[in-house]
C-alpha cells in the first residue's frame, strides 16, 4: 500500500508497463493519428479503476475518430506510482496528457506548472455545477482558485470492529466508543480474552506513507482540542503542541502495551490488503482505523468475496480525544482525473476526463471501490447501495470530517509525521523526543522559522 525503499520504488517505477495501444508520448499514434496518453495506478487486489478506465477508453474512441486513448498502468504502491509520474514529468516528451492524483499532491504540481486549470471546459459541461457539490468542487482547487482535476472518489474513516470478536471479549454491540480511552480498554479485553488475535489496527510506519500520515495520525490529532498541522488563521505550519504529543502517546500506548501487529506487519507495504483480504474475514483482527472503502474487499464484485461481512462486521466513528464536540472525527481525501500542462490537445484531454467522470463511469468505480461517490446522481443510485449497508454511515461522516494542508509543502511534512510514528512504534524514541524532533525539522520542510508556529 505505501513507500518501499527507494531503489526497489524506482526499480518498480521504470520497469511499469503500458496498456494495450501503441504509439509514444508525442501525441502521436503508431497509425499517425492523434493520441491521449492517460496515466494511472493499478494492483491486483485493486482493479476497479482498470475497469472502468478501459470502459471510457472504448466509450471515447467510438465518439472520437482518429484519436486514440493510450492507457498507461503503473503497477505497485502509490509511493512506486508517484515515483513513476515524476519521472515523466520531467519532460514535455515523455509527461501523460492525463492522470489520475491524488487530491493531497495536487497543490505541489500546480506549484511547478505540471497541472493545467480546467475552468474554461468546467463551464461547458453541464455536469460540474449540477453533479459536483460546492464542497467536492473545492478537492482539486489550486491557491490560485482555479481547478485543476474532476474528482472520481471522495472517502472518509473511523473504525471497523469484527462483532464475533467482540462477543468472545465480552464487548457489547453496537460499539460506540466515546474517548480515546474506550477504544483502547476495548482493545485490551480483546488482548486478554481473545488470544491469537490483533486487538487494534492503524498505519502508522513509513513503507505505509500516507495511509500513516492521514488514516493514522492525522485521526487522533484533529480528534485532540485545536489539533491541526496547520494554522489557517496565521497561515503558518504548527511546529509542536499537546495535541501533537498526544496522538503519539496514543501510538506509544498501542505499541508499548502489544496491542497493535506485529513489527513485521506494521511495516509491510500491503498491510492495508492484509488487514481487508485476510484478518478481518479471518477473525484474526478485532479493531480497525481504516476508510469507508473496507467494505469494496468483501462484495459481491471484490477479487475476494465475503457474503457474511454484513453480519460479521460493525462500523462506528473515531472518537475526539476526551469526547469534546462534536465527538467524533475524521479525514477525506479522494482522486481527482488531472490534465498535464504539457497535454499538446487540451480539448481531446478534457473530453476524456469528461467520459470518464460521468455518471456510469463514476457508477462502475464507486460500487467497485468501495469510495464515495463525489457525484449526487451516482449516490442517489440504487445501484450504488446495493451491495454496501454501511454506506450511509461513511458519507454521514463528512459533517465531522477535515482535510488535509494540501499546500505544496505538505509532502515534506507527511514525511516528516510518518518519521516521528514509526520512532513511537519501534520504540526507537518516546513521543515527547518525537515531537520534539518533529518540530525541529519542521522549518527547514516548510520553508524557514517564519512558516513555522508553536501550538498550545
Amino acid at each position: 500500500m505505501r513507500r518501499a525503499m527507494v531503489a526497489s520504488v524506482l526499480a518498480v517505477a521504470v520497469a511499469a508497463t503500458a496498456g494495450a495501444c501503441g504509439g509514444d508520448a508525442s501525441g502521436t499514434s503508431d497509425d499517425g493519428g492523434k493520441q491521449i496518453e492517460v496515466l494511472y495506478r493499478v494492483e491486483p487486489s485493486w482493479p476497479h479503476f482498470e475497469k472502468m478506465i478501459k470502459q471510457a477508453k472504448t466509450q471515447f474512441e467510438s465518439s472520437h475518430k482518429g484519436v486514440t486513448i493510450k492507457l498507461t498502468a503503473v503497477q505497485g504502491t502509490n509511493e512506486d506510482y508517484y515515483t513513476k509520474l515524476a519521472l515523466l514529468n520531467r519532460s514535455p516528451d515523455s509527461a501523460p496528457d492525463v492522470y489520475l492524483h491524488d487530491t493531497f499532491q495536487v497543490n505541489a504540481d500546480v506549484a511547478a506548472g505540471k497541472l493545467a486549470p480546467l475552468d474554461d471546459y468546467l463551464k461547458n459541461w453541464p455536469d460540474w455545477n449540477t453533479q459536483y457539490s460546492e464542497a467536492v468542487q473545492q478537492a482539486a482547487k489550486g491557491p490560485d482558485g482555479k481547478i485543476y482535476g474532476v474528482p472520481i472518489s471522495t472517502d472518509t474513516r473511523g473504525l471497523w470492529y469484527n462483532k464475533d470478536i467482540f462477543a468472545k471479549a465480552g464487548i457489547q454491540v453496537p460499539w460506540e466508543p466515546k474517548t480515546w480511552a474506550d477504544v483502547l480498554t476495548a482493545a485490551r479485553a480483546i488482548k486478554q480474552k481473545v488470544p491469537g488475535v490483533i486487538p487494534f489496527n492503524m498505519y502508522s510506519t513509513k513503507p505505509l506513507g500516507e495511509a500513516a500520515t492521514m488514516q493514522g495520525f492525522e485521526m487522533l490529532l484533529y480528534g485532540t482540542p485545536g489539533g491541526t498541522l496547520y494554522d489557517d488563521t496565521q497561515k503558518k505550519w504548527v511546529a509542536s503542541s499537546k495535541g501533537f504529543t498526544d496522538s503519539l502517546g496514543f501510538v506509544n500506548t498501542v505499541y508499548r502495551e502489544g496491542l497493535g501487529p506485529k513489527a513485521a506487519d506494521a511495516f509491510n507495504p500491503k498491510l492495508g490488503e492484509k488487514v481487508g483480504q485476510d484478518w478481518f474475514p479471518g477473525g484474526k483482527l478485532g479493531i480497525g482505523l481504516d476508510g469507508a472503502w473496507m467494505a469494496a474487499a468483501w462484495t459481491p464484485k471484490s477479487t475476494k468475496p465475503w457474503p457474511q461481512w454484513t453480519e460479521k462486521m460493525g462500523w462506528t466513528p473515531m472518537p475526539t480525544q476526551n469526547g469534546q464536540a462534536p465527538g467524533a472525527v475524521s479525514m477525506s481525501g479522494g482522486w481527482v482525473m488531472a490534465m498535464s500542462s504539457y497535454a499538446k490537445d487540451k480539448k481531446d484531454a478534457f473530453d476524456f476526463i469528461s467520459i470518464a467522470t460521468d455518471k456510469d463511469n463514476t457508477l462502475l468505480y464507486s460500487t467497485g471501490s468501495g469510495d464515495l461517490a463525489p457525484r449526487k446522481d451516482v449516490a442517489a443510485d440504487p445501484k450504488y447501495t446495493a451491495d454496501n449497508p454501511s454506506v450511509k454511515f461513511w458519507t454521514d461522516l463528512a459533517s465531522v470530517t477535515h482535510y488535509r494542508p494540501a499546500y505544496e509543502v505538505y509532502p515534506k511534512v507527511s514525511a516528516e509525521v510518518q518519521k516521528a510514528m514509526e520512532a513511537v512504534t519501534t520504540g526507537s524514541k518516546t513521543p515527547e523526543q518525537a515531537a520534539k524532533e518533529y518540530a525541529d525539522a519542521l522549518p527547514a520542510v516548510a520553508g524557514g522559522p517564519d512558516k513555522v508556529v508553536s501550538g498550545s
